[in-house]
């Protein structure tokens, strides 16, 4: 029975990161998140970044970004997507390049947005975090993290992927979540020094950030 206590949880996305190392598990690595039977709320720039036909020179992986297009899809009821100034100007400017006949040398670039868009990370943190309400960010980026555990107006948890996938096994008791990350980090590869792509572990995770 709820009472004046009860914190509703919601589980919010603003870096790509999560979405893309999970999209490379398929969709049942993505399906993962609903595991927790909490709110999913994921930036409108994140959703734009890992479905978008990429431009030249990018990082094409077009099977992920097909998964990834295909379970938003599916899921739309599921899934709620919070508008940044960001998103919402990239829009315009791809909605004015559509109507301006799509030539493809003013088509305009998503170069840099990403950085811009992690601005928008800590009021979009302040808007979700309301009276009432628990709420942990999935977050990777190394800025991102630095910048939230910083402030002083916010209360919400900070986990990255990996420690997401661990706790699906410590507290929701999915027996087979290690092979989740074995996965990722098989299809992740290695770079040219021969190093993994997937994220190094993270020395503090899960983050608690409290209002002080």
């Amino acid at each position: 029975m709820e009472t004046a206590y009860t914190r509703k949880a919601r589980l919010l996305i603003p870096d790509t990161s999560p979405l893309s190392l999970l999209s490379m598990a398929g969709a049942d690595g993505l399906d993962t998140l609903f595991v927790p039977d909490v709110e999913i709320w994921v930036t409108d720039m994140v959703e734009m970044e890992v479905t978008r036909e990429p431009d030249s020179g990018d990082d094409r992986r077009l099977g992920q970004r097909r998964v990834l297009a295909e379970w938003f899809g599916r899921n739309r009821h599921r899934i709620r997507i919070m508008r940044t100034p960001t998103g919402e100007e990239y829009a315009k400017a791809m909605t004015s390049w559509s109507m301006s006949g799509s030539r493809p040398e003013l088509k305009p670039r998503w170069t840099g947005r990403g950085d811009y868009s992690l601005l928008d990370i800590l009021s979009i943190a302040e808007t979700v975090v309301e009276e009432g309400e628990a709420v942990v960010l999935l977050v990777d980026d190394r800025r991102a993290r630095a910048a939230l555990r910083q402030s002083e107006n916010l209360d919400l948890d900070i986990l990255s992927t990996r420690a997401f996938i661990a706790m699906l096994e410590t507290e929701f008791g999915v027996a087979d979540a290690g092979a989740i990350w074995t996965v990722i980090d098989i299809a992740a590869g290695r770079n040219a020094e021969g190093k993994l792509k997937v994220p190094d572990p993270l020395p503090e995770d899960p983050i608690y950030v409290r209002k002080s």
